[in-house]
């Protein structure tokens, strides 16, 4: 008894001591294993982290450029944030997840100043977390600087100030930098937010002089203004009407990639995305209930806010609604409830059966050499993940052993997509008189991997002229592909352009040709693709 107490007692003073520290360490050994190894993944990620190279090269930090072509999809943050990496360690991919990586950091230690070592520790390893944790985007920012708003909000509301004070600045800043992070999504998720407290969860009055709402607003749009209004002038408004007119507001009205909306689809992902703490919502729930307060309004408010904001939006994808997340996180912890009942068992159970699955799928076909390789890897790691979360909640001592296992497998993984990459096998060094030229693959790693303009066509007859030109000195042209349906169905290729493609390799023998075979995670597809380079 006298151990444990002073066990504990040791332990207590470790995580009060140093508690930002055994973040930093944990933040390490389960978002650094893979980031360096990890093939830029199509097609986001390498879109931010060329179009960081192209603005050094340019010398352009307002208006952003891709494959020599404007880039409007989100304001400069992230990629002013990749550029300082890139500056201090050269270019890599380990350089362009950097900042996603310390993003997720700093939220820990956001959550462990408000909410103690386990909220910190908990946000860590929640899934969406630490699947996005880890990518060359835009995403972990936005969320990093909507935390800091709504703790900054949470302290304002709870003591009203007459006169202007640090909160009110981390606020109005935290606004202006998620903007420039990811656009309006940083206002809407704090603005929303408060409009719930106020008229759905705490329904009492709020002081709003005492926010400083004009003052704060111009602190704000300063901060916007002093990217915007330069990035407007030199693209003649082009970047608010394509950035916002198509990346965000149509996106909100139509489908993106022809996806269909679903009812209900955030709640079912939040069984995968919030995993393992979903496992005790109903036990949360109750406590929320029993302790309802001022704090717990607040927290509720925040988590629903991106909810109710892309439940109407037409485009969904899983880690839209993750600005909420360390509202969730700080509900669990506060909580300090225990992992039983029938739900635990539920979602548990659920993600026995995912790795079951996920395992059946990697061994029980026969699947290409290398992609068969990817996926029993990443069965591993979603079988690791599973009993990490089954031990944080069961055995608490216990699970750092597998913390360092699911490091280990993140390696692995990454090292057996990489083998498989397209980018990554090709890449070569080439002049910047060199033209570039991809059929039907049209995937924007290429431009990263090999740092250099690509031209890409999805008609044979352009590829044919593009080879005709003497400055042409690399093509790759797409033979077959197999979807995973079609893997699964043993239906054979979705895609059969091979007779065509030989035939054009035939009329141009001053080409060589090989045929490579790659794994297109944007398509989900197994691909076989020629590679023709002039002069070998």
């Amino acid at each position: 008894m006298m151990a444990d107490t002073l066990r504990t007692s040791f332990l207590d003073r470790l995580v009060n001591k140093h508690g930002w520290f055994l973040l930093l360490a944990l933040t390490a050994l389960l978002y650094l294993p893979g980031s360096g190894t990890l093939p830029m993944m199509d097609r986001d990620e390498p879109r931010f982290a060329h179009a960081t190279v192209e603005m050094m090269q340019r010398g352009s930090w307002a208006v952003p450029y891709f494959n020599n072509e404007y880039r409007f999809d989100k304001p400069p943050l992230t990629y002013w944030w990749m550029a300082l990496h890139y500056r201090l360690m050269g270019v890599s991919e380990l350089a362009a997840r950097l900042h996603t990586i310390f993003s997720v950091w700093l939220v820990s230690l956001v959550l462990l100043r408000w909410g103690g070592f386990r909220a910190g520790l908990a946000w860590l390893v929640t899934f969406q977390v630490f699947v996005h944790g880890r990518l060359a985007v835009a995403d972990m920012p936005m969320v990093l600087f909507v935390t800091l708003a709504m703790w900054a909000l949470s302290e304002l509301l709870k003591s009203p100030r007459a006169a202007w004070c640090g909160w009110h600045g981390l606020l109005y800043a935290s606004l202006g930098l998620g903007f420039l992070a990811k656009g309006p999504i940083a206002w809407l998720v704090p603005g929303i937010g408060l409009i719930l407290f106020r008229f759905a969860f705490w329904r009492k009055p709020v002081t709003w002089g005492a926010m400083k709402i004009i003052p704060g607003a111009l602190v704000t749009l300063v901060i916007v203004a002093a990217w915007g209004v330069p990035a407007l002038i030199q693209t003649n408004g082009a970047y608010w009407n394509i950035g916002m007119g198509e990346h965000v507001i149509d996106r909100g009205t139509r489908a993106f990639n022809g996806r269909l909306p679903l009812p209900g689809y955030y709640l079912v992902t939040a069984l995968l995305s919030l995993f393992p703490w979903m496992a005790l919502l109903p036990d949360v729930w109750r406590h929320v209930r029993k302790e309802w307060d001022v704090q717990q309004a607040f927290l509720v408010s925040w988590f629903a806010a991106p909810y109710l904001i892309f439940t109407l939006y037409a485009t969904q994808l899983p880690h839209y609604v993750m600005p909420g997340f360390p509202a969730a996180i700080l509900l669990m912890t506060q909580a300090k409830v225990k992992a039983s009942g029938r739900w635990f068992w539920f979602v548990m159970g659920l993600w026995v059966l995912i790795s079951i699955a996920a395992t059946a799928l990697a061994f029980g076909f026969h699947w290409p050499s290398g992609l068969g390789t990817v996926l029993r890897q990443g069965a591993m790691l979603v079988a690791a993940v599973t009993m990490m979360g089954f031990l944080l909640l069961k055995q608490y001592r216990a699970w750092i052993a597998m913390v360092l296992l699911v490091a280990w497998q993140c390696q692995e993984v990454s090292a057996a997509i990489r083998s498989v990459h397209a980018g990554a096998q090709l890449a070569m060094d080439v002049n910047a008189s060199d033209r570039l030229v991809s059929c039907q693959f049209n995937e924007p790693s290429l431009v990263f991997h090999f740092d250099h303009a690509w031209k890409f066509t999805s008609k044979h007859r352009d590829l044919e002229r593009e080879l005709s030109k003497p400055e042409t000195r690399f093509a790759i042209v797409l033979k077959r592909e197999w979807t995973l349906a079609g893997l699964l169905k043993s239906s054979g290729a979705t895609t059969d352009e091979s007779k065509i493609v030989e035939a054009l390799a035939a009329r141009h023998a001053e080409f060589s040709a090989h045929t490579v075979e790659v794994f297109n995670a944007a398509r989900s597809s197994w691909a076989e693709l020629l590679v023709l380079q002039r002069g070998k």
